[in-house]
């Protein structure tokens, strides 16, 4: 078995200029589906208890006279909605621009750092697609080097970060000397929809854009300050929950399936999900000093409270990244880590999880070193 330690040295996140609180957005959908008094509560109800005070998204429509959209059609009915093929031009566009200044401020952050010394790049999204990609955008102007080996990881939802990880720890494991870049960008909200259903609705209350950039190697001196060691990853299928979170290509963008049974689900299983890790690496739950769970939503957090007899303060990071910028699918979990890894007053064992399509729970084991 390699052993060999593997290090995420530095996580950078970029978030669109674009920033709507969500009182805003309640306002904007009550105008905009609030059609009947059954469908102004239940909008109410979903955004005043999703536990998220703003988000931020590429399309910079909402606040604008219709003549203005650049987005949505020029109209306040906001018909035609546009088509998946408008959607995901706007994401290639986007994609490129945001991931670029992550990775430049992600380089900023460690400028001793030799960036021509980066073998290998790992991107991951779920919300477009594009061939190339905002990979081989990032190697042309980033100026990286051309014989960089190139993996994407697609379509996996808020877990994609996950198999990233385990990848990177993989490559740096077998190839002591490699570098990995690992870029995750998730622009949600091109995929609003008018349609007035409770997955969607319920989706569309959480989702939002963000991106990261992160890099990994199994080299300590590649940066300075506290670093997170990557240790052990592990996943699990939650039997017979495949109909209860989808994401699917649809005609007017991705169409989500997102049940109210999730929390529930999630929390039933969490705790074969931890023993499962801590079999594979010999700890206990009392060995865990910080708790880095993806924010899918207020609810999943209250449930794994409860179930796991902890308290806001131990989900600090993902109650804050939750408040702040909402659910940005893959990318979530980057900013959880970020405020952790940025955190001088904490170090430890970590237990990470995330969740998402299938469906799936990918769980890891992580230490904070200084």
């Amino acid at each position: 078995m390699n052993n060999q330690n593997v290090y995420l040295h530095k996580i950078a996140t970029v978030v669109p200029e674009n920033c709507y609180d969500q009182q805003f957005v309640l306002n904007y959908l009550l105008k905009l589906q609030g059609t009947t008094s059954k469908k102004q509560s239940f909008l109410k109800r979903i955004y005043q208890n999703s536990g998220i005070d703003k988000r931020y998204t590429v399309i910079p429509d909402y606040d604008k006279k219709p003549e203005e959209h650049i987005f949505f059609p020029k109209n306040v009915e906001l018909e035609p909605e546009p088509t998946t093929r408008e959607r995901n031009a706007f994401f290639v566009k986007e994609a490129n621009r945001l991931s670029y200044q992550a990775v430049e401020d992600l380089l900023n952050q460690n400028e001793q750092f030799d960036q021509k010394k980066i073998t290998h790049l790992i991107t991951v999204s779920c919300t477009g697609f594009s061939a190339p990609g905002f990979d081989y955008y990032l190697i042309k102007e980033i100026d990286l080097n051309p014989s960089i080996q190139r993996f994407h990881i697609g379509f996996m939802g808020c877990f994609g970060a996950f198999p990233a990880l385990r990848l990177a720890q993989h490559i740096c494991r077998s190839e002591p000397t490699a570098r990995v870049l690992m870029v995750n960008v998730e622009l949600c909200s091109l995929h609003f929809q008018k349609k007035f259903e409770l997955d969607t609705v319920v989706a569309q209350a959480l989702f939002a854009d963000g991106v990261s950039a992160a890099l990994i190697s199994a080299q300590p001196d590649d940066s300075e300050g506290d670093k997170l060691l990557l240790k052990k990853f592990q996943s699990s299928l939650i039997d017979n929950s495949e109909k209860d979170m989808a994401w699917e290509i649809g005609e007017h963008g991705f169409d989500m399936k997102l049940s109210n049974y999730v929390p529930s689900l999630i929390k039933s299983n969490i705790n074969t999900i931890l023993q499962n890790i801590f079999t594979a690496t010999d700890l206990t739950r009392d060995n865990i000093d910080i708790w880095a769970i993806h924010p899918g939503g207020r609810s999943i957090l209250e449930k794994l409270e409860d179930q796991l007899n902890l308290t806001k303060s131990d989900f600090r990071y993902s109650y804050q990244v939750l408040q702040d910028y909402g659910n940005m699918s893959s990318s979530t979990i980057m900013f959880v880590l970020k405020s952790i890894l940025e955190d001088p007053g904490v170090w430890g064992k970590i237990f990470t999880a995330a969740f998402g399509p299938g469906l799936t729970v990918e769980a890891g084991y992580l230490e904070k070193q200084r």
